[in-house]
């Protein structure tokens, strides 16, 4: 798909502004935020990203729009991978929601610098994609035995930890994020992980509001961090990517996991 240069620095802008603006929000966020209205933005962000997709057919053809909704798909499993991960990292951190903010903002820059320098030799990917699936199997046990002192600042015993892991993660995940959709060119990978980034700290709001309510949460996280780091660990052994089938078990997996915790923390007494 070609691309005017006037057209990538509009889109370049446009959706850089858009995070921007979704990432101040998340910054200074209100006390007690509105599930509902979190819930409804992250919506017209996904409703926004299909209608893109749809120019996109209409501008470019069918082989074009395939290829950014694939991309925005392996966008969204990697995005959801890093919600998980990122509920495990504040846990116990102070202003968890700033993490999430610096979290978000270093997977933005790391997607902008991987696209426009070229990423890392495949070999390099999978090393990566192996320790990191490695890392996230060792911490999944002490959540699965429901441990508070395994929270990531106690274990490495310093305030700045959930800061520093949430940035090298989300940098480590942009990586896989971009390897994943760079196929479709540039300019599509550029806006798929873009739009899979819209709204990320509302989600993780809705997901850890969640997991504080429901008293089974521990296993449901568990179970999710399991299949993610073995998911890692086969790409990277395998040195191939997760294909389609992979994606949307991903995605429909940690959906379940999420509706399941939401019918317990319904149904939990109240303190």
């Amino acid at each position: 798909m070609h691309v005017p240069a006037l057209l990538w620095f509009a889109t370049v802008g446009i959706l850089l502004a858009l995070v921007a603006r979704d990432l101040a929000s998340g910054w200074r966020a209100r006390p007690e935020p509105s599930p509902r209205n979190d819930a409804l933005v992250v919506v017209g962000y996904l409703l926004l990203a299909a209608l893109f997709g749809v120019v996109v057919l209409v501008v470019g053809g069918a082989p074009s729009a395939g290829a950014f909704f694939a991309g925005w798909g392996s966008s969204l499993a990697v995005t959801v991978d890093a919600l998980v991960v990122f509920v495990l990292i504040t846990s116990g951190a102070r202003a968890r929601h700033r993490v999430v903010v610096l979290g978000v903002a270093a997977s933005a820059l790391a997607r902008c610098g991987l696209i426009a320098f070229g990423i890392p030799s495949a070999s390099a990917i999978a090393w990566i994609s192996a320790l990191f699936g490695a890392c996230v199997l060792a911490a999944a046990w002490p959540v699965f035995r429901h441990d508070d002192a395994a929270t990531l600042p106690a274990v490495l015993g310093r305030p700045g930890a959930a800061p520093a892991a949430a940035v090298s993660t989300a940098a480590v995940l942009g990586l896989f994020s971009v390897s994943a959709a760079v196929a479709g060119g540039a300019y599509l990978a550029f806006c798929a992980g873009m739009f899979s980034l819209l709204g990320f700290h509302r989600l993780f709001r809705l997901v850890a509001g969640l997991v504080d309510r429901s008293p089974d949460a521990s296993t449901g996280l568990a179970v999710v961090l399991v299949f993610i780091g073995v998911k890692s660990v086969l790409a990277g052994v395998t040195g191939t990517a997760p294909d389609a089938q992979v994606t949307v078990l991903t995605l429909g997996m940690i959906a379940a996991v999420a509706v399941l915790s939401a019918i317990t923390a319904a149904r939990a007494p109240s303190p």
